[in-house]
């Protein structure tokens, strides 16, 4: 892998994810291009990391954190923000009611990003926010490109995440994301990263804050390598297999393809059986 320059087409990490969870989903979205808006979760994912963004940037050059009242409003309005477009609400939000929905929505992307300011904020001096990095796979018709949401003075690269419930080791061991971020690390340095990071807030009434750390090597970049190699000789071929009965993503929840997928009943018939 090397550094490239933004001549071919791109493959990003978010496709890769994308692919390996659900080719089918994949397809539609980046090859039939049915954007689909985003759901309530993503929209809060993105008030937070708008927060985060908005005090890391300025701490590069300040070494101080915000006031916590100026990142909650900086979460506030990008939820504003977000929710001014388009966006996808599930069954139950809808009979529960936009308004309630989007209320609460509102107030639980808040409290993250208070928990942010408080817990996660005063470990990290940011050295580079949300650096975008374009690497040149061998015998690969596309780059891959990305952004790492944090690069910190202690030679860190760390993946901020909001989850309904914590985190596995075996989470920050496989993540694909944090593989890509350190191999882009290495080729801007020379080295690899001391340490990938998983920090998460927990979506508990009073949010928690779980980190898990990892490492990466050649060994792992080679792994990317392979993947992104087969996945591509996938595309090419035509192949978009669909997710795994029962994984938790293929459901109308996550998935804003699933009610019109070939591969699932939309419609399931539920049968009672009386045992006598």
């Amino acid at each position: 892998m090397s550094e490239a320059t933004p001549k071919k087409p791109h493959r990003s990490t978010t496709q890769l994810e994308s692919y390996s969870r659900c080719a089918e989903a994949f397809r539609r979205r980046y090859i039939e291009r049915e954007i689909i808006p985003p759901g309530i979760a993503l929209i809060q994912g993105k008030g937070v990391d708008a927060a985060q963004g908005v005090n890391f940037r300025q701490k590069i050059e300040t070494h101080e954190d915000l006031p916590v009242s100026e990142i909650k409003e900086a979460a506030a309005a990008a939820f504003d923000n977000e929710t001014a477009g388009e966006y996808l609400l599930s069954s139950e939000e809808v009979s529960e009611g936009p308004k309630k929905v989007l209320g609460r929505a509102k107030d639980e992307t808040v409290r993250l990003a208070e928990a942010f300011a408080l817990q996660q904020a005063p470990d990290y001096q940011p050295i580079a926010v949300q650096r975008e990095f374009r690497i040149a796979m061998p015998n690969s018709t596309h780059d891959l490109l990305g952004f790492i949401d944090l690069e910190c003075d202690q030679k860190r690269v760390t993946d901020f995440k909001t989850a309904n419930k914590r985190k596995n080791q075996d989470e920050v061991n496989s993540s694909l994301q944090l593989t890509i971020y350190a191999a882009a690390h290495r080729l801007w340095t020379g080295s690899d990263p001391k340490e990938v990071r998983l920090d998460t807030l927990v979506k508990n009434k009073t949010p928690v804050r779980q980190v898990l750390a990892s490492t990466r090597g050649r060994g792992d970049y080679q792994a990317l390598i392979n993947r992104f190699n087969a996945i591509q000789q996938a595309i090419a071929a035509g192949n978009f297999p669909p997710a795994t009965p029962g994984a938790w993503w293929c459901g109308p929840r996550w998935c804003g393809y699933h009610a019109t997928c070939p591969y699932v009943n939309s419609n399931p018939v539920t049968v009672q059986i009386t045992i006598p």
